[in-house]
């Protein structure tokens, strides 16, 4: 697959930036989760103990990602 260097910019920074937001904003995106599941599923979604934690781990899953993305793309 061939990106251009646009695209291939768009990709790193993207995944670098849902990783920010997953460590600065967990409790945000679990709402959001909460009511995506009630709005588009019709089931409640209720964050469990340590959902926080796991989101943020997410973001550092995300950023480490990231860099890869960028050393591999550019």
């Amino acid at each position: 697959m061939d990106l251009t260097r646009t695209e291939r910019r768009l990709l790193w920074t993207g995944t670098a930036l849902a990783g920010v937001l997953h460590l600065l904003v967990p409790g945000l995106l679990l709402s959001m989760a909460r009511l995506s599941y009630r709005w588009v599923l019709a089931v409640e979604f209720t964050p469990q103990k340590g959902a926080h934690r796991r989101v943020r781990l997410l973001g550092v899953a995300f950023l480490a990602i990231a860099v890869r993305l960028k050393r591999i793309l550019d």
